[in-house]
């Protein structure tokens, strides 16, 4: 059994304690590090340079949404984030992948859904809810657009 070091960056002790928890379940040997904002993940990711992963907060103070992510990703390049949020919009998830997440769980994901995702990430891979990989599967590109070529959603707005 691989052992991992991993940071959860939450400002929610409860959450933080249940990621732990699946943590401690999944990856028994691993070693959890917690934090609750972003100065604070920076600074634990200039003394923990051999992080394997950090779970990331978008909404915890410091973050100011997907900028606290490129921050990170600035400081720590080798280190991967997996953006841990509520938030299901699905441009801000890719947005988060563009900007070098590696993956995106939402919070209400069941348990699990979660080893699941973590154990695919720390394999190296990119894990994105399915019904945004669906949505982004199914829709052929035309669909996006009227005949005019505008997107349709922008009027909605």
């Amino acid at each position: 059994m691989a052992m991992y070091k991993i940071l959860i960056a939450d400002d929610h002790p409860l959450f933080r304690e249940a990621i732990h928890n699946v943590i401690s379940d999944g990856f028994p040997d691993s070693e959890v590090m917690e934090t609750a904002d972003l100065d604070s993940a920076l600074g634990l990711t200039q003394e923990h340079e051999d992080l394997d992963l950090i779970l990331l907060d978008l909404n915890m103070p410091g973050m100011h949404g997907l900028n606290g992510l490129i921050n990170l990703r600035n400081e720590a390049p080798t280190i991967p984030v997996v953006i841990v949020s509520a938030e299901q919009d699905k441009q801000i998830v890719l947005q988060a992948i563009t900007y070098g997440a590696v993956g995106f769980i939402t919070k209400s994901s069941p348990r699990a859904q979660m080893t699941d995702a973590i154990e695919q990430i720390l394999n190296g891979n990119v894990y994105l809810p399915s019904d945004i990989i669906r949505t982004q599967k199914s829709s052929p590109r035309r669909s996006h657009q009227d005949e005019h070529g505008i997107p349709r959603n922008c009027s909605r707005r």
